[in-house]
């Protein structure tokens, strides 16, 4: 698990480090998206194949809900979002990175218990 937590922070590095320019900002967000479901896939693998660690994966529920509520309301409202100014940070930035968040906090508990 400890490169799961070091691809997240890579991952994290270069996202925000895009996040600086005005253009390359999704790009790096779409770095940390995938990157993320494809480590919560692989963590989900591993929890969910162990008896015990239920508030870890209590946790990661609710992460993946979360997230796939979120990508459910992008794709369903795309194009009210996209002309609203507020709804498209939100929901295009505030929101997955907060996610983000979360995720990386799940990694590194589930680290502690390891």
């Amino acid at each position: 698990m400890i490169t799961l937590k070091r691809i997240n922070i890579y991952a994290f590095t270069i996202c925000f480090l895009l996040y600086l320019t005005c253009y390359f900002r999704f790009a790096g967000q779409a770095i940390l998206t995938v990157t993320q479901l494809i480590s919560a896939i692989i963590l989900s693998t591993t929890i969910f194949s162990k008896p015990k660690n239920s508030l870890i994966k209590k946790e990661l529920k609710n992460y993946c809900l979360i997230t796939i509520t979120n990508m459910i309301i992008l794709f369903w409202f795309f194009s009210f979002i996209m002309w609203n100014d507020f709804l498209q940070v939100l929901f295009v930035t505030i929101i997955p990175n907060l996610t983000a968040v979360y995720f990386f906090r799940i990694l590194i508990k589930y680290e502690k218990t390891q």
